[in-house]
């Protein structure tokens, strides 16, 4: 593990030995409570809620084909794949919608990619009458139920070229142009981090989402994917109590700026406008705080405390402690 600031040196240590008791599920009028002996525990639970049901990812797929098909019989689509949260294995339950590269050849899109994802609207739109299709550059919104894995969003593509074996596409830079993606050197950069920690990482990066989306910080969850996967380049071991309260410091010392694609294949990441990152700085600061003081109070033997504490950082979600 990489020297961090401020680290409680009792509480920062991690071992290959931690406790891997099972957390005790209750069931009560059909609704889940959550408690945990441990604080691994309690983040082994939390995991197990973040990841999406497969009622969800069943509802995920379930439109694919009509849209698949309208994009090709009105734009030439060659090509329909997930991308984002979804395609990555990083969605959180119940927050993250479904994003789809929509590959079309160059001559049907406009130069002005404003104009291309006003006309995939419409065409949408017509096809989806009884659904409110809008645009939220760089995809075009189809909301098919109340649900965030019934949201599709649509991202239109044009193919470059493969550079060291990966696709790169030209999508939508939500300011009227267009900008390189390369999605699949992203997935596999995770992939690679991930395998190579004993497929910890994606876990650690459903915990820094959740508390984006439990705290509604305004930043991306792909920029806040990369970074939670650059911090672990650093690491030789995942304990999630440690790195979730690291990965946040890490994206302190970024500073919300702009982060080079770590591939060098398309171009950098922001995470916000200029104005969404003051507030989202404070959140992070509030964040690390909390989590430093859970982190000190359980090396203290004060377990109640550090749950108390941890659940501060996950806003009223983290697992209840079993005395």
């Amino acid at each position: 593990m990489s020297n961090m600031e401020n680290m409680p040196a009792a509480a920062a240590v991690k071992t290959k030995s931690q406790k891997n008791l099972v957390a005790l599920r209750f069931y009560q009028y059909g609704s889940k409570i959550e408690m945990a002996n441990t604080v691994d525990d309690a983040f082994n639970e939390l995991i197990s809620r973040l990841t999406p049901t497969g009622t969800e990812t069943a509802a995920a797929a379930s439109h694919r084909a009509s849209i698949e098909e309208c994009l090709r019989t009105n734009f030439g689509l060659t090509s329909f794949f997930r991308s984002g949260s979804f395609g990555y294995g990083t969605s959180v339950s119940g927050y993250s919608d479904i994003d789809y590269f929509a590959v079309i050849p160059s001559a049907r899109l406009q130069q002005n990619s404003d104009t291309s994802l006003a006309q995939i609207q419409a065409v949408l739109q017509r096809r989806f009458p009884s659904t409110r299709v809008h645009v939220n550059s760089p995809a075009v919104v189809v909301p098919f139920g109340t649900t965030p894995s019934e949201q599709h969003e649509i991202i239109p593509a044009y193919y470059l070229r493969a550079v060291s074996g990966y696709r790169r596409f030209g999508i939508p830079n939500r300011a009227a142009g267009w900008m390189i993606g390369a999605p699949d050197a992203h997935a596999a950069y995770v992939d690679g981090q991930h395998r190579r920690l004993y497929e910890k990482v994606k876990p650690l990066i459903r915990l820094v989402k959740a508390w984006k989306y439990y705290s509604n910080v305004s930043i991306r969850s792909f920029y806040l994917e990369m970074r939670t996967a650059e911090y672990t380049t650093h690491e030789s071991s995942i304990v999630y109590r440690i790195d979730t309260r690291n990965a946040l410091q890490w994206l302190q010392r970024s500073n919300l700026n702009d982060m080079p694609d770590p591939t060098a294949i398309s171009e950098a990441f922001s995470a916000r406008s200029y104005s969404d990152q003051l507030t989202a700085r404070a959140a992070i600061d509030t964040a690390i705080g909390h989590a430093n003081n859970a982190l000190t109070a359980e090396s203290s033997g004060r377990i109640g405390e550090a749950f108390r504490q941890w659940d501060r950082v996950f806003n009223g979600h983290f697992p209840k402690y079993d005395r």
